[in-house]
C-alpha cells in the first residue's frame, strides 16, 4: 500500500500543492449520497441553465463505479493557478477571470496527473485508474471535501484555509484502498456571507449557484445572443467572474502561483476589446491557442467584448462596433446594434431596421444598459 507521505512527495514533484485521499463507495452511497442528492435537486430546479451535458452524464456522476469498476479511493490534488495580477493597460479593456490569464490548467493538470499515475503504477502494477481534470463526470469538490483538501463554501468553491479558493482540482480514481482522510474537512465559513452579498446578480444562495444568474455561465458557456436584460450583469467581465473569490476572506493571504509555470499575459487578463471585436473568428482562435479562453469560442468572446463596450460606454472602441455591424454572424451584428445604440452612434437603428435577420432588427427596441457610475 502506498504511504500518504510518499504520495504527497510524488504529488509535490508533479507540482500539486495539496493532496488528499477520499474513500469511494462504487455505488455512491455513504458520505457521498448527500452530495449526489444535492446535484439531482440542483438539476431538477433548472439551476444548470442549458448545460445539458451535466444532466446527460448524471448516472456516471451519481455512481463512481460506472467510471472505474471496483473503484475504492479518490486521490484529490490541488493546483494553485492565480498568479500575480498583470498591470491593467490603458485603453478600452475587459476583465478575465484569474484562471484564464495564462496557460490552460486542463493541459497542465492532466500532464502532471498522468505523471503521478505512472509513479503509482510503478509501485502497484496493474492498478486500475480513472483520471479527471474538470471535464470528467466527477464531483471534484465533493471528493475534495471528503479528502480534507478543503470545504465547499457558500460560494460553492472548495476553500483551503491557507490557499483560499484559487485552485484547480484533479482527481485520480483507483481500484485499491488507500489510507483516506479520517473525516471530511470541517466547514469554516461560519456566519460570513461576503460572497453571497457581493454577487451582483444574486446567483448564490441556499441552493448553491444558479447558473442562470451567473456571469461566468453567460460569458463562457452560453452560445448565441445574450438577452438584453442579462447584458448589464457582465459589467467589465468578458470571460468568467472572480467577484465571489475576490471578496472571500480566505483569499486575503493566499499565496500566488508561479508565473513562470502559468505564463500569464496582460492582454489575456485585460484584453483589448476593439482588437477582439475586429479579429476574425479563426484568427482569434489561433491567437488564443493553449488558453482556457477558447472555451467561450471566438464568437462568444467578440460578443462579450461588444457587451462590455456598451456597458462601460467605451467610445474609444466605436470604430470596432461599427465594423461589427457588418459581421457575417447575426449574433455579433445584433450585439453591435445594441452596443452602438449605447454609444449613440448615428444611423445604427436605421441600419438594423434594414438587416435581413429578425434578431438583428429586434435590437432596435431592446433596453440599453444604465449609464456607468462615475469615479
Amino acid at each position: 500500500m502506498v504511504a500518504l507521505d510518499e504520495l504527497a512527495d510524488a504529488a509535490a514533484r508533479s507540482g500539486f500543492a495539496l493532496v488528499g485521499v477520499a474513500p469511494v463507495e462504487a455505488a455512491g452511497h455513504g458520505w457521498y449520497a448527500p452530495h449526489a442528492a444535492r446535484l439531482e435537486a440542483w438539476l431538477a430546479a433548472g439551476h444548470h441553465a442549458d448545460m445539458d451535458w451535466i444532466a446527460e452524464r448524471l448516472p456516471d456522476r451519481l455512481v463512481p463505479g460506472r467510471l472505474l469498476p471496483g473503484v475504492q479511493s479518490a486521490i484529490v490534488l490541488w493546483l494553485d493557478h492565480r498568479t500575480p495580477t498583470p498591470p491593467r493597460p490603458d485603453g478600452p479593456v475587459g476583465r478575465v477571470a484569474a484562471y484564464a490569464w495564462g496557460r490552460d490548467y486542463h493541459n497542465i493538470a492532466r500532464k502532471e496527473l498522468r505523471r503521478l499515475r505512472r509513479w503509482l503504477l510503478e509501485r502497484h502494477p496493474g492498478i486500475g485508474t480513472y483520471l479527471s481534470v474538470d471535464t470528467g463526470a466527477v464531483l471534484e469538490r465533493a471528493f475534495g471535501e471528503r479528502a480534507s483538501v478543503g470545504w465547499i463554501g457558500k460560494s460553492t468553491m472548495l476553500i483551503h484555509p491557507r490557499r483560499g479558493t484559487f485552485g484547480s482540482l484533479a482527481v485520480l480514481f483507483v481500484d485499491q484502498a488507500l489510507p483516506p482522510a479520517p473525516a471530511a474537512h470541517p466547514h469554516r465559513c461560519g456566519t460570513c456571507v461576503a460572497c453571497v452579498d457581493a454577487c451582483p446578480t444574486g446567483a448564490l444562495g441556499p441552493w448553491g449557484l444558479d447558473a442562470r444568474r451567473c456571469i461566468s455561465y453567460w460569458t463562457i458557456e452560453h452560445r448565441g445572443l445574450i438577452p438584453a436584460a442579462v447584458r448589464p450583469w457582465l459589467g467589465e467581465w468578458v470571460f468568467g467572474c472572480d467577484i465571489c473569490q475576490d471578496v472571500c476572506p480566505w483569499n486575503r493571504d493566499a499565496p500566488r502561483a508561479d508565473p513562470a509555470r502559468w505564463r500569464p499575459e496582460a492582454d489575456r487578463a485585460w484584453p483589448d476589446l476593439a482588437a477582439w471585436i475586429l479579429t476574425p473568428d479563426a484568427a482569434l482562435e489561433a491567437r488564443l491557442e493553449g488558453s482556457p479562453l477558447r472555451r467561450a469560442t471566438a464568437q462568444g468572446l467578440r460578443r462579450n467584448a461588444l457587451i462590455v463596450v456598451g456597458n462601460l460606454r467605451l467610445h474609444a472602441a466605436r470604430t470596432a462596433v461599427v465594423a461589427a455591424l457588418s459581421d457575417p454572424n447575426p449574433v455579433l451584428r445584433a450585439t453591435a446594434v445594441w452596443a452602438g445604440r449605447a454609444l449613440g452612434i448615428p444611423g445604427v437603428e436605421a441600419r438594423a431596421a434594414r438587416d435581413p435577420d429578425a434578431m438583428v432588427r429586434a435590437e432596435v427596441a431592446t433596453p440599453l444598459p444604465p449609464e456607468p457610475a462615475l469615479g
